[in-house]
């Protein structure tokens, strides 16, 4: 009969260990990508907010960003240039340097503020593709076959 209380107690033991190394490896700081890999960004669209509201130097553009799966971008900051991206088609992984990464799924959208500093990442098993509006200020790629206004 003692057997039960200590084999109890034995187990939650063994469950609290494995519970706080598992939490450990999940919330484990990731090195931050300095390279894009398997990733493609098309600009859709720019306008001049110089001519449209009087704002000289910055554009609104709209990009289309791939990546296939097992690809990311390259750690980056959003200071002077917020965005909002949002997913058409995949699931949309974003990782900071602290660790923490959320999840986006197809029809979410999330924000990129002035203190984000971040990678996307597609850990799925299909191309993910995702649309971000943001300003920028520095005119678009023309090259790319943008429309510019």
């Amino acid at each position: 009969m003692r057997q039960q209380p200590v084999m109890f107690a034995l187990t939650l033991s063994v469950g609290l260990a494995l519970g706080a190394l598992g939490h450990h490896a999940v919330n484990a700081q990731q090195v931050p990508p300095t390279t894009s890999k398997d990733q493609m960004s098309m600009e859709l669209a720019s306008l001049d907010l110089g001519r449209e509201i009087g704002v000289p130097g910055w554009y609104l553009r709209a990009r289309l960003i791939t990546i296939e799966p097992g690809g990311n971008d390259a750690v980056h900051s959003h200071k002077d240039r917020p965005a909002i991206p949002y997913v058409l088609k995949g699931t949309l992984t974003q990782c900071t340097p602290n660790g923490q990464c959320r999840e986006l799924r197809a029809g979410e959208v999330g924000i990129a503020d002035k203190d984000t500093i971040h990678w996307d990442q597609n850990n799925g098993t299909t191309r993910l593709q995702f649309l971000v509006l943001g300003l920028f200020n520095q005119p678009a790629n023309t090259a790319s076959g943008a429309l510019i206004r």
